[in-house]
């Protein structure tokens, strides 16, 4: 067993830093309703502290900084209905060791890739756009030699993160990214035995790779999480697939980014993958459980906090997603486009996307859309302009009676009336 990095808050430590970040400038604003909301969708989450910060999840900045305050603002930005990429994703790279039964780049270009001065260039569009976390991912970031340049251009606006297999993967490189500003390093990990987390990414020898690349950073004190994609035969075992989370307790992971099955790139025709009710209500429990008990990883499963008890779907309206062409989607796993970097100003496509996703959904827009977009399918994902139009005429990204909850209790509806 592997004690994981930091100290995880609870009792009246938790109490007192909920406290000391209630106080904060951006939060004095709300009304005791709004606070309430706030409060509804962040009892849901770790509060785990490494020195000076407090981290929360993968998708928040840690506490106290620049990043956290813009993420603050950004997120009552939104639930006013505003729309602002708090969250944006770069694909950095379209090459990857793994062939993953799930990929949802799978169909995505594999020809040139953008080059470092564009992708500075974007980055620094999408942070004055308000992005507060900027994700690095491919592909395999790790075959960019260029990475920590990558990284050192986010500035202190916005919290870097990295998904990566671990390929590879040195300690003179982890330093490298640690001196270049990464903050949290996302690790894909689905089981503990090497033998089915190597057949579910179609690459021998890469559950050795991840589990050295968890050492690596946690070695060198960072708030370590894992992507974890559980298939549906898993989920239904119940006994194996709490193994599985205790495997993830075991070796000191701190966080865990849960993502079900969806039906985007390799599954966008396989719908019989997508996780049953039954199914989902098991990946609630573990999120409560997680969340509850000492030791345990935080967690942030995207069935329960992309549910309509919850956030809702952000896809085009609070997240933002770049490819490695330059193309900018609603989200890694929606294949629509309003048009591509290389031809476009980003300011002025996201200006677009956020038009037409001017709404949080109730759940997943990638699992609702995925019949549409699937008839109207090229050889290369993702749909054009006039494409992705269509798909939103057919399927509209939001339900106008099917709020999700977080944003009622901030006042939505009276917003909008």
């Amino acid at each position: 067993m592997r004690k994981h990095n930091g100290k995880q808050l609870y009792g009246i430590q938790k109490f007192l830093a909920i406290l000391k970040i209630g106080m904060h400038r951006e939060l004095k604003q709300l009304s005791i309703r709004q606070k309430l909301a706030m409060n509804y969708v962040s009892k849901e989450s770790k509060l785990t502290q490494i020195g000076d910060k407090i981290y929360t999840n993968t998708f928040t900045p840690y506490f106290p900084s620049l990043a956290y305050d813009r993420f603050l603002k950004g997120v009552i930005s939104v639930a006013s209905g505003k729309p602002l990429p708090v969250v944006t994703n770069f694909a950095i790279t379209p090459q990857c060791p793994c062939n993953c039964w799930h990929c949802s780049f799978s169909d995505r270009s594999k020809k040139d890739i953008l080059s470092l001065e564009q992708l500075k260039k974007a980055i620094s569009h999408a942070q004055d756009l308000g992005s507060s976390v900027i994700g690095l991912t491919g592909g395999e970031p790790l075959l960019r030699e260029d990475l920590e340049e990558i990284i050192a251009s986010i500035d202190k606006r916005s919290m870097p993160i990295m998904f990566t297999t671990g390929y590879k993967l040195t300690r003179e490189r982890v330093k490298r990214l640690k001196r270049a500003g990464l903050e949290i390093p996302v690790i894909s990990l689905d089981h503990y035995e090497a033998g089915i987390h190597d057949k579910g990414r179609r690459k021998a020898g890469i559950f050795e790779y991840a589990l050295n690349a968890i050492r690596l950073f946690q070695d060198e004190g960072f708030y370590v999480a894992v992507s974890f994609v559980p298939d549906k035969p898993l989920v239904s075992d119940r006994k194996e697939l709490f193994k599985v989370i205790d495997f993830f307790k075991d070796i000191g992971i701190n966080d865990m980014r849960l993502t079900s099955p969806i039906l985007s790139g390799k599954l966008t025709a396989r719908p019989e993958e997508k996780l049953s009710a039954d199914n989902v209500e098991t990946i609630f429990e573990i999120q409560k459980k997680c969340t509850r008990t000492k030791g345990y990883p935080g967690v942030f499963a995207y069935d329960f906090f992309e549910s309509e008890r919850y956030y809702g779907c952000g896809a085009g309206f609070n997240y933002m997603f770049i490819d490695s062409q330059g193309n900018v989607c609603p989200c890694d796993f929606t294949m629509l486009s309003f048009g591509n970097i290389l031809e476009r100003p980003l300011p002025e496509i996201w200006a677009e996307t956020s038009g037409h996703f001017n709404t949080p959904g109730p759940s997943c827009y990638a699992n609702i859309s995925n019949d549409v977009i699937f008839s109207k399918r090229k050889e290369e994902w993702p749909l054009r302009k006039q494409a992705t139009l269509e798909v939103l005429a057919e399927c509209p990204s939001y339900h106008e009676k099917r709020l999700p909850e977080f944003y009622k209790r901030m006042g939505w509806l009276d917003s909008k009336n």
